[in-house]
């Protein structure tokens, strides 16, 4: 059903020339959803043509008078969504440093690994923090007082609990009597959780998930704006990654920034707004398979454990499979999130002598499938 709800934007970044690069999610996205991004290279419009219109297909696309901007946009949103993280990680710590009787009795039989999985303190998953998690096992451990019995609390713990499950985590709750009066008990049932919990229906590893995607529709609006392949400081972005290889195979006596090698790397590693936007938003939703609108080689390339994704575009859009673009690359964004980081990532190198109307239908099929994609 299509709603106005069913997209927001999560975060923005405005450029060098005053262009905002969005960040956009499918309502039901989950913190490991696949990523979309379009237009690294000012030159390539393609990919954002495809994103847009996929979203228009899907539902009404955000808009001036759209409802679907939940964060404030413009110059100020990246400092409140940074406020924002930042008073999240400083409450963990402070749940950390005045943990309760209950939960301080508790953690003596879960740290260390002494039920033989680790489990964080008082870790932020998206908007809330869970008291105990077990990122291996996707269990969330609750430890509940007497404030949690009132009827505006328990629909905060639905609402929590329903968060956490469409991230794939089971979540299961102790009173604070149980855990004095009855330990052991407690921790036999953590133990039966662990040895018996598989993943959630409809969790990130579920067999039949359909996640949300999250789109970046432009990386690069100041080079689409100039019409040209580098960003407004005259980087190519994906040469800008800070890969373990950023900088090689230049020639003597050749800088990143030297127009003369055609490599446009930047003056430094990640030194770019756009490099750096698109590493947060890595760090930040920790995509399980990332793909890239590229053109004009009209193949598939693909870096780290992404060769079984690669063949199944292949068989959609009847591109080649390439393990290789066939020239160096260094610090581009596939060695830096594939490689690098293990990350399945696809290149997808359009045909840029079809017309663009005419790869909707492929690629927005690509952009279905993604959905349904488990690792």
């Amino acid at each position: 059903m299509k709603s106005e709800d069913n997209y927001k934007i999560l975060k923005s970044q405005k450029t060098k020339l005053g262009n905002i690069i969005e960040l956009i999610a499918a309502s039901d996205f989950t913190l490991h959803s696949p990523l979309v991004i379009g237009v690294f290279h000012g030159d390539e419009p393609q990919g954002k043509y495809l994103i847009e219109e996929y979203l228009k297909d899907n539902t009404t696309f955000p808009s001036s008078k759209s409802k679907i901007s939940v964060l404030p946009q413009g110059e100020d949103t990246i400092h409140h969504i940074r406020q924002y993280e930042t008073h999240l990680r400083q409450l963990s710590k402070n749940l950390r440093n005045n943990s309760t009787k209950q939960e301080i009795i508790l953690w003596q039989y879960l740290k260390n690994k002494q039920l033989g999985y680790k489990f964080r303190r008082q870790q932020p998953i998206g908007p809330y923090i869970g008291d105990f998690i077990c990122f291996d096992k996707k269990l969330i451990i609750e430890i509940d007082g007497g404030q949690h019995n009132s009827e505006k609390a328990e629909i905060y713990d639905k609402t929590r609990d329903l968060f956490f499950n469409k991230n794939g985590f089971k979540v299961i709750r102790f009173w604070n009597n149980e855990i004095i009066e009855n330990i052991e008990g407690v921790v036999e049932r953590i133990k039966l959780e662990l040895t018996s919990c598989p993943p959630l229906e409809g969790g990130p590893k579920s067999s039949i998930s359909r996640r949300g995607l999250l789109f970046i529709p432009c990386l690069n609006p100041d080079g689409l704006q100039l019409g040209k392949r580098t960003n407004a400081n005259g980087v190519d972005l994906n040469r800008n990654f800070p890969t373990k290889n950023w900088g090689e195979n230049l020639g003597d006596n050749a800088t990143c920034d030297d127009a003369n090698t055609a490599y446009y790397g930047g003056k430094s590693a990640g030194s770019e707004i756009e490099t750096q936007f698109l590493i947060d938003t890595i760090n930040e939703f920790k995509p399980e398979i990332i793909l890239t609108l590229h053109a004009p080689y009209k193949v598939v390339n693909y870096d780290g454990p992404a060769q079984k994704i690669a063949e199944e575009i292949s068989e959609i859009i009847n591109y080649p499979v390439e393990a290789s673009i066939g020239y160096p690359t260094p610090g581009s964004f596939g060695t830096y999130a594939g490689i690098e980081r293990n990350i399945p990532t696809i290149t997808l190198e359009l045909d840029e002598e079809c017309p663009v109307e005419n790869l909707k239908t492929p690629v927005h099929k690509i952009f279905d499938e993604l959905k349904k994609t488990v690792l």
